[in-house]
């Protein structure tokens, strides 16, 4: 499994001095100025992610070089350990004149809620499930994940999923939209905790139709995959069932497929949101990642009868059971 796989497997399980605030106000304002009179000044973008192993480190380098490469920004990242203190990454802030904070990871609130008081501050490399906050979700985009199921299976008339309202809202409102789109009924069970979300898996199980149906695995933590997927997993199997998901783990255990993030191009959407955070219409919730990479399960495949061309193989850069 490529290493930014795993990593991603490890990241969805996880989910004042005054003169020194003053000073952060104004570089934030001086970004909206700038903004406001349409000047192309660049984007002046601080990153800031946890101390963490080595191939953590490496995935958010990996997004930070990504950022790099939009157009009109400059991007300074650093690691913060459990010691660094609130004004000391505000002085590296403005060390830096930094317009707008990106927190990589799982950074604490105790930190990144003061920084939010002061400058706009977005989060990506998580999976965002709180409906109120803004950056780039691990989360796939839904439109991607019914756009590939059609290709794969275009018998499919029906979507299932089960999500908690306050997590993941902002992906069932896009879900729907997307499902309209490619001619797909989603069928959306809310749940508040893990026994209701159990008990709505159950009752999907017994009304799903063979080869009509999906059901969508998404990164919402109400979803107990512990106890389901074995459950899920086979019931699918048994019934032709289309199980598809955002992480490819689920794939290597026989899920159909799996959408997860490029992280380069991940990079490049946060930066491009950053910017948008000093304009008229900043983020106020998660979106979903737009640029993606695939996992297929060609057993799973061969036996829900699906033909895989040349040019579908081609669309996917991870196969399971592994090649």
């Amino acid at each position: 499994m490529h290493i930014f796989s795993r990593l991603y497997i490890r990241l969805v399980i996880p989910f004042r001095q005054a003169g020194l605030r003053h000073r952060i106000v104004r570089l934030a304002a001086l970004g909206l100025l700038l903004n406001a009179s349409g000047a192309h000044a660049e984007t002046r973008i601080g990153v800031l992610y946890p101390e963490s192993t080595p191939a953590f480190q490496k995935l958010y380098q990996t997004i930070t070089s990504g950022m790099g490469q939009a157009a009109d920004v400059r991007v300074q990242s650093r690691a913060v350990s459990e010691n660094d203190s609130v004004d000391k990454v505000k002085s590296w802030l403005v060390s830096g004149q930094s317009q707008v904070v990106i927190s990589l990871g799982n950074l604490p609130a105790a930190l990144t809620g003061p920084l939010a008081a002061d400058l706009p501050l977005i989060y990506g490399a998580g999976a965002l499930n709180d409906n109120n906050i803004p950056g780039v979700s691990l989360a796939s985009s839904p439109d991607k994940l019914f756009s590939k199921l059609k290709q794969l299976k275009p018998d499919v008339e029906r979507v299932y999923v089960v999500y908690r309202p306050q997590a993941t809202g902002w992906l069932l409102s896009a879900g729907k939209a997307a499902a309209r789109e490619r001619g797909l009924e989603l069928i959306a069970t809310p749940s508040d905790d893990i026994q209701q979300a159990g008990a709505a898996f159950a009752q999907i199980l017994q009304q799903t139709r063979p080869g009509k149906d999906a059901i969508w695995l998404t990164l919402d933590p109400v979803v107990p995959l512990n106890q389901m997927l074995p459950v899920l997993l086979r019931e699918a199997w048994d019934k032709q069932l289309v199980l598809f998901s955002n992480n490819p783990l689920d794939v290597s255990k026989g899920a159909l497929f799996a959408l997860y993030p490029d992280y380069t191009a991940m990079g490049r959407q946060l930066a491009e949101r950053a910017k948008k955070q000093l304009g008229k219409n900043p983020l106020s919730s998660p979106e979903a990642s737009e640029h993606l990479n695939s996992a297929l399960n060609t057993r799973t495949a061969s036996h829900l009868g699906i033909v895989l061309s040349n040019q579908l193989q081609q669309s996917f850069q991870q196969f399971y059971p592994e090649r």
